[in-house]
């Protein structure tokens, strides 16, 4: 007859939670999330703070004593109530011994009896302190992987029961949504992209839907491409003598940037302000660990470069572009080759309408960079006109038994003032590409195994020679 009755209650528990799961519906908001399902009983979880809405009216959320064992996050936190009540226990005992210690004198018992007491003592106190340091070590991560778990430490229960569809708006920060990129090298020209959502639950709540909505982008941006900016060439401002002679002992030569320099123009590309996803049946427990939903898949041709920007930073980068099928909106990759991991942490950008992903580095080609040496350098006056010759020395070197073919992206100064004229001489050991706005200077340097090149590159300032220019 129990088995009988513990049957059915097992039953009725299976039934009433695919009733439950069967309009289950998640909402991810920026700002929040929303879970509408059936409640099978008052239960909620382990919340800090909600809001209930059954059938239009608010439904309280209160504290009880009791937690159902059938519950995983009530076992999570039984198993830590145990845990906890053994160190106490634990801590007790040696707590007693100490007392029993103090209170017995050496002249109530024989020598040999005292010296015997005393041993066994001594060994049980050395066995519990050891037993306490390994309970305070599991309740430390039994504490700490119940807190990944909940934003609540006390279980929370509807004041009433709901009938109907319950509303459970949980605060923005409980679910959590992300994308993410990952990229597979194949042969040839070819390229994998997948595109991925991944979703984490710390509310306290234990979410299990047949129909989940998120409308939420990555807000996150951090570019680790090198952007091409302007090197400027300006009036130099009035300066106290003492900030004069500071400037002159360090060198005006520094690579200086544009405060307010234009954002490089990204043609055919939009980014829309919100991005709508919807997933099928959707699993998420409260157990703040990610699941990954795949977005989708899709194979395409690319095209691969060594490419650097010395101006920068003197490191060959191994650059490709594709055509994306859809829009990317974080820049953050995964890079595999078959089950090679590649990196976990390379970042692409939009270039031209189309992808650019960095996929490695080239440690073969070294690159210096140098102001060009004094005796190519010249200024004069024409007139009431200053014209000054001045320039960039690289020394690119090949130290790999491969041909290479090295696109390098420079700067010339750029002046913000038609009181300053910039004006590129020439470029000597390369083959030059484009000089586009703000001083942008792409060219290209093709090694034979073990080759080095100097790249000379020269341009001209000229200004009024009551003028004083820093850049």
């Amino acid at each position: 007859m129990i088995r009988k009755e513990k049957v059915l209650r097992v039953l009725m528990a299976v039934t009433l939670g695919a009733m439950s799961l069967q309009g289950a519906t998640l909402e991810i908001y920026r700002d929040g999330a929303i879970y509408r399902y059936i409640p099978v009983d008052e239960y909620v979880g382990f919340l800090s703070r909600a809001k209930a809405v059954c059938s239009d009216s608010v439904i309280a959320l209160e504290r009880r004593g009791s937690c159902p064992e059938s519950k995983r996050l009530c076992k999570e936190k039984a198993s830590l109530l145990k845990l906890e009540g053994e160190l106490r226990a634990t801590q007790e005992t040696l707590q007693t011994l100490d007392r029993i210690e103090g209170a017995i004198k050496p002249t109530d018992l024989s020598a040999d009896k005292w010296i015997s007491a005393a041993e066994k003592a001594g060994k049980r106190k050395a066995q519990l302190q050891e037993e306490q340091e390994r309970l305070q070590r599991d309740v430390k991560a039994w504490r700490e992987r119940f807190r990944r778990q909940s934003s609540g430490s006390e279980a929370l229960f509807l004041s009433r029961p709901c009938k109907q569809e319950l509303a459970l708006t949980l605060p923005a920060g409980m679910i959590r949504t992300d994308l993410e990129n990952e990229a597979e090298i194949l042969k040839g020209d070819e390229i994998r992209v997948i595109h991925y959502m991944s979703l984490s639950n710390r509310s306290g709540v234990d979410i299990a839907v047949k129909d989940a909505r998120i409308y939420a982008r990555n807000f996150r941006r951090n570019l680790r491409p090198i952007r091409f900016s302007p090197w400027v060439v300006r009036p130099r401002p009035k300066l106290s003598k003492s900030r004069s002679k500071r400037l002159m002992a360090v060198g005006s030569y520094a690579a200086d940037t544009v405060p307010n320099a234009p954002a490089p123009k990204v043609e055919g590309v939009q980014r829309l302000e919100a991005r709508n996803y919807a997933i099928g049946k959707l699993d998420l427990p409260s157990t703040g660990e990610k699941v990954r939903v795949k977005l989708s898949e899709y194979r395409t041709k690319m095209n691969c470069e060594t490419v650097s920007y010395p101006y920068r930073s003197p490191v060959a980068y191994r650059a490709c572009s594709f055509q994306p099928r859809q829009e990317i909106v974080t820049d953050r990759w995964v890079l595999k080759q078959g089950r090679r991991l590649l990196a976990e942490n390379a970042y692409g950008e939009y270039e031209d309408g189309k992808y650019l992903l960095y996929t490695d580095r080239d440690d073969s080609i070294t690159i210096r960079r140098v102001r060009l040496p004094e005796k190519d350098r010249s200024s004069g006056i024409f007139g009431g006109e200053i014209r000054k010759k001045d320039g960039i020395l690289l020394e690119v070197q090949n130290r790999s038994k491969e041909k290479k073919s090295l696109k390098i992206v420079e700067r010339i100064p750029y002046s913000s003032t038609d009181k300053i004229e910039v004006k590129l001489l020439k470029v000597e050991g390369a083959k030059r590409e484009s000089l586009g706005e703000y001083g942008k200077l792409v060219f290209r340097v093709d090694l034979a195994p073990g080759e080095g090149k100097k790249v000379k590159i020269l341009f001209e300032l000229r200004y009024d020679k009551d003028l004083k220019i820093v850049y």
